[in-house]
This record gives C-alpha cells, sequence and structure tokens, in this order.
C-alpha cells in the first residue's frame, strides 16, 4: 500500500499539518489555482487533500515516524541508518552517502537520549 504526504483542505482552507493519504482512497483528482499556483486537489471519500509541498509540514510528520528526529530547522534525520555522531561539531554523518546532517544545540540533549534509549 503506497501512501502520498498530503494536507487537508475544508472548502477553501487548507490545515497547517501534514498527514498521510493511501493512494488507493483517491476518487479522483483536478487541477485548481489555490494561493496563486495550480494545485492538484485529491478527491476522497473522506474529503479532499492537496499535495504537500512545505517542508516543515513535511519534516514535522516524518518526524513522527519511529527513527527520525528533526535536528534542526528544516533538517531531520533517520537514526536507524549506519550513522556517526560527532556531538562537537554538532552533525550527524551518513558514512553511506559521504554528508552530514546538522544538529542544533536545542537538539542534542533530546539526540543523545534517544541514542541512549536504543543503543546502536
Amino acid at each position: 500500500m503506497k501512501s502520498i504526504v498530503v494536507i487537508r483542505r475544508e472548502g477553501k482552507v487548507l490545515h497547517d499539518q501534514a498527514q498521510w493519504l493511501n493512494i488507493e482512497d483517491v476518487n479522483f483528482s483536478e487541477p485548481e489555482k489555490i494561493r496563486g499556483e495550480i494545485r492538484t486537489v485529491l478527491h476522497t471519500d473522506n474529503g479532499e487533500f492537496v499535495y504537500c509541498t512545505t517542508n516543515d509540514q513535511i519534516v514535522e510528520l516524518l518526524s513522527k515516524e519511529s527513527g527520525f528526529l528533526i535536528t534542526d530547522r528544516g533538517r531531520m534525520a533517520n537514526l536507524k541508518k549506519e550513522i556517526v555522531i560527532d556531538y562537537e561539531a554538532r552533525k550527524i554523518f551518513y558514512q553511506r552517502y559521504k554528508s552530514f546532517v546538522t544538529i542544533a544545540n536545542s537538539k542534542l540533549k533530546l539526540l543523545k537520549q534517544y541514542m541512549h534509549r536504543h543503543k546502536k
């Protein structure tokens, strides 16, 4: 079962919180001009949804999934992957991709608590 990230629409109001929508629940879609841009409106038996394109909403939704943690503004890390954490430099390194994600000072304690609970 595949899902996409959407935001609920009620009338002309778009909600702020992203959610998962099972693609099998989509009855039909149609383009509509919303806030000055053409967006795809998905119609289901449970209401209308618009494909989510806002980074903050997507990050917030994914951070609720097991293993994901918001590490910095607009940044998120999957802590289930093969990682090395440099707490001094405030970076999580992904060895496989030779890249990293930054960690905000305010997230260090939360990250340490998570890693202690889920020792790798």
